[in-house]
């Protein structure tokens, strides 16, 4: 849940990325030694909620933020009290009954990367890899894999998406309570205890 932006970034660097040709163009690219920041604006998470075994719900977080240092050892946070599923009541709910955000107010993605790895894409290029992360939620971590594109969209800038959705457990987070109680105070058969995750991240080099 995710997301799942840094270590996403990591796809690039596990050498299993796949080059795809295209509309590539060369360009003189940022040097990949340069600190590269998330761009808050441009990326976006979302999850989806499955209620009754049929009907689908998409929720999304708002404020995210995370770097890649120069030396590969990136970070992203997850604001979970900016949880937003178009229902003010139901904000308040996942935040308060799920989420517990006075005790566990942000997600965090861990990993360590090769900038190298993508140094050479040009602007325009696409790569597929498969990546592992490690996952910082609701006082658990544990280990996230995702395929994933990362598309060089401009001299300083990668984007990193996700190429299927990436499956979440509620339980491997010890979230099954809380999801218990959302289904009871919502007055509901059943809630899907695994909720799949999209995302784009956008990150930028910043200036030397």
């Amino acid at each position: 849940m995710t997301g799942l932006a840094a270590a996403i970034l990591m796809a690039a660097s596990c050498g299993q990325g796949t080059p795809e040709a295209g509309n590539a163009q060369q360009a003189d690219a940022r040097p990949v030694s340069a600190t590269w920041s998330l761009d808050t604006a441009g990326s976006s998470i979302a999850f989806a909620s499955i209620k009754a075994g049929e009907l689908i719900e998409s929720h999304t977080f708002a404020g995210l933020s995370g770097q890649i240092s120069p030396d590969g050892e990136a970070e992203i946070d997850i604001p979970l009290d900016k949880v937003e599923t178009k229902i003010d009541l139901r904000n308040e709910r996942m935040r308060e009954m799920f989420f517990e955000t006075g005790t566990y107010p942000v997600a965090t993605i861990n990993a360590s990367v090769d900038p190298e790895a993508f140094a050479d894409l040009p602007v325009g290029g696409r790569t597929k890899a498969e990546i592992t992360g490690e996952l910082s939620l609701h006082g658990v971590e544990a280990p996230v894999y995702a395929d994933v594109f990362v598309t060089r969209i401009g001299d300083a800038r990668i984007e990193v998406a996700s190429a299927e959705p990436v499956v979440v457990n509620v339980a491997e987070f010890n979230l099954d309570n809380g999801l218990e109680r959302l289904r009871e105070v919502a007055g509901l058969p059943s809630i899907t205890p695994a909720s799949p995750v999209t995302f784009t991240f956008v990150f930028e080099a910043e200036d030397e």
